[in-house]
């Protein structure tokens, strides 16, 4: 659990490298299954060729691998909340009687 935890940190905060791993994790599975599809007897580029047409597009597996990471919701959510704080502070008369609506209501129900 607690690999699981650093390598998602290290997901967060450093991400150009760990895209980087995964591209090359990636070309090198690729490479992989294209000398398989070589030894049949094809030639390299119609094993890639081939290859790519089985697995589909290199961008859907990285965004597939991405999402079962519990790291990508913490992303997600980082996003949403920057994208919301952004919105409020477009229109600050909006935002403030929105919070002073739900202090009202919170503090109502709580007394």
């Amino acid at each position: 659990m607690l690999r699981n935890i650093t390598r998602g940190l290290r997901s967060l905060f450093r991400k150009e490298q760990v895209d980087k791993e995964l591209d090359e994790e990636l070309s090198a599975y690729l490479e992989l299954a294209a000398k398989e599809k070589m030894k049949d007897g094809m030639s390299r580029m119609e094993a890639l060729r081939a290859v790519r047409l089985e697995r589909g597009n290199l961008e859907v597996s990285k965004e597939i691998v991405r999402s079962g990471a519990w790291e990508s919701f913490v992303e997600t959510c980082w996003r949403d909340l920057r994208f919301a704080v952004r919105l409020l502070g477009k229109s600050p008369g909006f935002s403030a009687v929105a919070v002073l609506t739900l202090a009202l209501g919170i503090g109502a129900n709580t007394a």
